[in-house]
Parts: structure tokens; sequence; C-alpha cells
């Protein structure tokens, strides 16, 4: 049954991961200039929001996993309070952490009309130390680091992100032309003309 738990949280911990990154990567996409060859930017950004959510499920999983495998030998309390694990000083922290920031840019899609677009932006750049945390976690801690295709896995994400937040960061701002209008109630979606409309309202 242990080793069941073992496999358990080594596929839920890579899984999390892809899901991570092509959450990553589909934010950026619905944030840059890359929205505007979307037809369907609300589509695009469901898909964002749903693959954030994902990651975050299956990372929870991972842990539940951890809890359930006696190899690991980790308490409850050491899967979800950083720094008292005995083992992993440095990697198992980065996970926790990146958990509870995980959580906390889900979470941040239902209180966007709430902090405000600027600050929910800003929010979201911490996606970038996150990825760095995870994948830092991923290398050290992980089980299947030393397979050179999960290796390889890692190294090509990591790459690929720090394109895209270069990209993000560096490239010419969408047109408010290109950009799609908020619709419908609910948790919001990411209004690519929020700063215009905010810019009126003030005025």
């Amino acid at each position: 049954m242990a080793h069941d738990f073992w496999l358990l949280s080594r596929a839920a911990g890579l899984e999390a991961y892809v899901l991570l990154f092509a959450a990553t990567l589909a934010g950026i996409a619905t944030s840059t200039r890359l929205a505007a060859r979307l037809r369907r930017a609300h589509l695009a950004f469901e898909v964002h929001r749903t693959l954030v959510w994902m990651a975050l499920a299956a990372t929870a999983l991972h842990v539940a996993a951890l809890a359930g495998n006696r190899y690991a030998a980790l308490t409850p309390a050491q899967l979800v309070v950083p720094f008292i694990a005995p083992s992993r000083p440095v990697a198992a922290p980065l996970g926790i952490l990146s958990l509870y920031a995980l959580l906390v840019l889900a979470s941040s899609f239902y209180v966007r009309r709430r902090i405000g677009t600027r600050t929910w932006r800003a929010l979201h750049y911490t996606t970038f130390a996150m990825f760095v945390g995870v994948s830092a976690h991923a290398l050290v801690a992980g089980p299947d680091a030393g397979n050179i295709v999960v290796r390889g896995l890692y190294a090509g994400a990591l790459a690929a992100v720090a394109l895209g937040a270069a990209y993000r960061l560096f490239a010419p701002p969408l047109p408010p032309r290109a950009r799609a209008p908020e619709r419908g109630r609910g948790p919001a979606p990411v209004s690519f003309s929020a700063d215009e409309a905010e810019r009126r309202r003030a005025a």
C-alpha cells in the first residue's frame, strides 16, 4: 500500500508540474500580443484559469499521497508547514511555499475587481518566481529528477517560461482594439481593456 502512495505522489507531482507549466504559458499568451491572434480571448483565459486550478488540485493530491507514503516518513504538519521537516531543508520549504503561492494566485481570479487590475497583474508576476521555486523543488526533492527525460522536461519548461517572461516584460503592450471586453458575472475574466476602463472611470 505504501508503494502505491509513493507511485501516486510521483505521478501527481509530475502532473502538477506539467499543468503549472501549461498554465504559465497560457497566462503569458493571454496577456501579451499573442492574445490579439486568438479569436476567442475569453476562452483562452478560461483555459488559463482552469489549468491553474487543475495544477492546484494535482499538487494537493501530491501532498496527500506523501502523507500516506511511509517511505517519506513525513507528518501532516511537516507537509504543510515549511522549515520543520528533518530532510530537504531547502527543497521541501520551496515546495510548500509554492503551494501557498499557487493557492493565492488561483483565488485571486475571484477578487480581481476588488483588488484592482494593476494589483492583480502585479500579483501574477510572482508566477515566474514561483515556477522557478517549483522547478528547484522538483530537481532536488523529486525522485525522478535523475531521469534524463524528466530532467529534459524541467530544463525545457524553465527555458520556455524564461523566454515567455522576457517577452511579457519587454514586448510592446497590447493595443486596446485587440483587447477583449469584460462580460458576464461571477469570477472576472481578464479584461485586456481593464486599464483603459479604469482610466475612463477616473476621468
